[in-house]
């Protein structure tokens, strides 16, 4: 163990991010299904119009909202987007992105059951 693994969330950072307050871990994961489309749609619009400092912006934000769930894979690829648009660097900026999708996809079903599991029930 004591290894990080980039596809699971690590609820201990997590935890500590909201003081040991679940319901409030539960909100703050809602804010992140929210966002996470959004920000994920910024990146591909800015990497599409090759808008440098949108990407880096979007990217940053995204990262930002992935180091409240412990060190992922997404997170890094995240910081290389980010990267990509500090330097004005598109050439391999689509399938980075695809890439990062790939990486969040096993956190999401982590992060939606213990939405489920500790939020109050007024989900969508």
């Amino acid at each position: 163990m004591g290894t990080s693994d980039g596809t699971k969330i690590d609820w201990a950072v997590a935890m500590e991010a909201v003081g040991g307050n679940e319901q409030l871990l539960a909100e703050l994961i809602e804010i992140f299904f929210q966002e996470y489309p959004k920000l994920v749609g910024a990146i591909q619009t800015s990497i599409e119009s090759k808008v440098a400092l949108d990407l880096q912006r979007a990217a940053h934000t995204l990262k930002g909202s992935l180091r409240y769930f412990g060190e992922s894979d997404a997170g890094h690829i995240a910081l290389e987007l980010e990267t990509m648009g500090r330097d004005g660097d598109f050439a391999n900026a689509t399938a980075t992105v695809q890439r990062l999708q790939s990486a969040a996809a096993p956190l999401l079903p982590q992060l939606r059951d213990f939405a489920d599991k500790h939020g109050d029930g007024k989900a969508d």
